[in-house]
């Protein structure tokens, strides 16, 4: 693919046609970006490599397994902590700068992870995360993974610990290297869900995240998907650059939705 001044990459490794897992990789080449859009573990996959109660013993085997993104395969450096590796990585592997060791591991060219709500297909991966990379997600997420991290057995795999956590609220924008991203609280069955409207180089990308609108706070939902229809956005609010006015004018490029169960012409989560 040529990389124009305004082109994006984006790559499903997981979440399509399977329920969880969901672990999407954006890159834009204009703000020289790389995010991933949740980081969950495939979770039936999971439970059947290992019984309840057992837990894997390092990162490397996780990655044997294809439960999480082979880190050879993807552009990305050190993305997952050295803590639990079989081989320490060595300072030679750091490929964009070769400064001192920080809280085990060293810096990756991965700019975010953002986690849309606290349900293990979705944010289950961040155990094995390099401990530099921000983590941005909602408040509430945040604690209900440490709730669940506290109530668990101790484990590689529930160790949300010397995570970099960036929280955010309904209303906030988060700004990673000039690029714009915008979350939206929607129902679901576990509180603190969002999804994001992402403003890159080349238009806005929308990633839904799970909802719901049958549930007893259905009018998020609502004010989400009307915001998609409409893209009347907050941002207008706090930005006059033009370029921002122009995307906003594109209107969506991309929709990244939930389809658990879209078959049946309702979402039952």
């Amino acid at each position: 693919m040529e990389k124009t001044e305004k082109t994006i990459r984006l790559t499903l490794l997981g979440g399509v046609n399977e329920v969880g897992g969901n672990t999407i990789l954006l890159e834009d080449y204009s703000y020289n970006v790389k995010i991933f859009i949740d980081f969950g573990l495939r979770i039936k996959k999971y439970y059947n490599e290992y019984e309840r109660g057992q837990s894997p013993s390092s990162v490397d085997e996780i990655l044997r397994t294809n439960l999480l993104p082979d880190e050879n395969q993807i552009p990305i450096d050190n993305l997952y902590t050295n803590e639990f590796r079989e081989v320490k990585q060595s300072k030679e592997t750091v490929q964009r700068n070769n400064t001192q060791h920080v809280d085990k591991d060293y810096p990756s060219n991965l700019d975010g992870i953002l986690i849309s709500h606290p349900h293990k297909d979705h944010y289950f991966g961040l155990s094995f995360v390099n401990r530099t990379i921000p983590i941005y997600t909602g408040v509430v997420t945040k604690r209900i993974i440490r709730a669940f991290c506290k109530s668990a057995k101790d484990s590689i795999s529930n160790n949300f610990n010397g995570l970099n956590w960036q929280t955010f609220r309904t209303g906030d924008i988060i700004n990673i290297k000039g690029m714009k991203i915008i979350p939206f609280h929607v129902d679901h069955s576990v509180p603190g869900a969002y999804g994001f409207i992402v403003y890159t180089s080349a238009g806005p990308v929308v990633y839904t995240g799970d909802f719901r609108r049958h549930g007893p706070l259905s009018n998020m939902t609502e004010e989400f998907l009307n915001e998609i229809k409409t893209h009347s956005t907050i941002l207008t609010k706090g930005e006059t650059d033009k370029q921002q006015k122009d995307l906003i004018s594109e209107g969506i490029k991309v929709l990244i939705c939930d389809g658990t169960k879209i078959h049946k012409g309702i979402v039952e989560s």
